[in-house]
């Protein structure tokens, strides 16, 4: 038992210190990248931070949800709302945005994960996304109705470094990054880490073993769409606006389909699907319809040749290359045909 929490305790050491050190080269990019690529690589970030905090319901889980981007939008629009007509300050309405989206996830996600799964769980995750586009859609005097709602934060002030309002949301998205990557690094290398991957091998096992899975994946649900509304915080600001688009099932497919083709239950996965599907395309000005074409050729592609994704074929590809080529024998019987004695003298 203690051996196992050592290698356990080791793990979670190790690949913290992987994130902290990703972390300080994003804080170097930060400062260094040209202000005519900053929105570029605020993309990458808040993308990442989105689809790693995913992977601990698609990675862990196996839960497919087609309603992801749907909390990511109610974070960047309760933290509007709260700002502009509340007069919050915005940490102050930044850190209510996260606990409402959390009570969101909690009445949605509690009863859904006890009473559906697998395709049933991604339709009524769906409808959660859909439901709250029609909201905002029908209550324009309060939600800015299908042409969303501006914010001015931070126009017009000085930001530190001599920053530009776009750089300074950068450092934050830094920020949030490597906080989302450490928690799903502590959650996976913890015995709720471990316990919902037996929920994932075999439900009806744990539920044998005394642990219920629904309180797992109910858990894993509620933390994976706080950390999406945290990244929410961060974007609507960002951009000075936000409109029901963000919350609507091509951003969950999206964020779905970049998961899947870098590789799901890997961090290292997630980050490559985003710098393929919006960093490239971005960087390249690839017209919409063909990075939609692009998503849906990976996607093809990665569930014909390789199920675990890119970064999984190429950990895969890595192992077998390190393997050696011919293994000594193992031990077996020994020859019982012996020498005569004295033979050779």
């Amino acid at each position: 038992m203690s051996a196992g929490r050592s290698a356990m305790s080791a793990r979670r050491t190790r690949h913290g210190a992987g994130v902290l050190a990703v972390g300080v080269v994003l804080l170097v990019l930060a400062f260094v990248v040209p202000e005519n690529r900053v929105l570029l690589l605020n993309a990458f970030l808040a993308y990442g931070a989105l689809v790693v905090g995913l992977d601990l319901l698609v990675g862990d889980l196996r839960m497919m949800p087609a309603g992801h981007a749907a909390f990511f939008g109610a974070g960047g629009y309760a933290t509007v709302l709260l700002y502009q007509k509340a007069g919050l300050p915005l940490p102050v309405a930044g850190v209510l945005a996260v606990l409402i989206v959390g009570l969101l996830a909690a009445l949605i996600g509690l009863p859904a994960v006890g009473r559906s799964a697998g395709f049933s769980f991604a339709i009524i995750t769906f409808a959660f996304g859909e439901l709250l586009i029609q909201l905002i859609a029908n209550v324009p005097g309060f939600f800015g109705g299908s042409s969303g709602l501006t914010i001015d934060w931070g126009v017009g002030s000085d930001m530190p470094f001599d920053f530009s309002v776009y750089r300074y949301f950068t450092l934050w998205l830094v920020v949030v990054l490597v906080v989302v990557m450490l928690v799903v690094v502590l959650v996976r290398n913890s015995h709720l880490g471990l316990r919902m991957k037996a929920v994932r091998a075999d439900e009806n096992g744990t539920r044998g073993l005394g642990f219920n899975p629904t309180t797992y994946k109910g858990i894993a649900f509620v933390l994976a769409s706080m950390l999406a509304g945290l990244v929410g915080v961060l974007w609507a600001p960002m951009n000075g606006f936000i409109s029901p688009d963000t919350l609507g099932v091509n951003q969950s497919i999206l964020l779905l389909g970049m998961l899947i083709i870098g590789g799901v239950g890997r961090i290292t996965g997630a980050l490559v699907g985003v710098a393929l599907l919006v960093t490239l395309p971005a960087l390249f000005d690839m017209d919409p319809v063909l990075r939609t074409v692009l998503v849906g050729g990976l996607l093809a592609v990665v569930a014909l040749l390789q199920p675990s994704g890119i970064v999984g074929g190429l950990a895969t590809l890595w192992t077998r290359l390190r393997r050696p080529k011919n293994p000594p024998p193992a031990d077996g019987p020994v020859d019982a045909t012996l020498e005569p004695a004295g033979a050779g003298r």
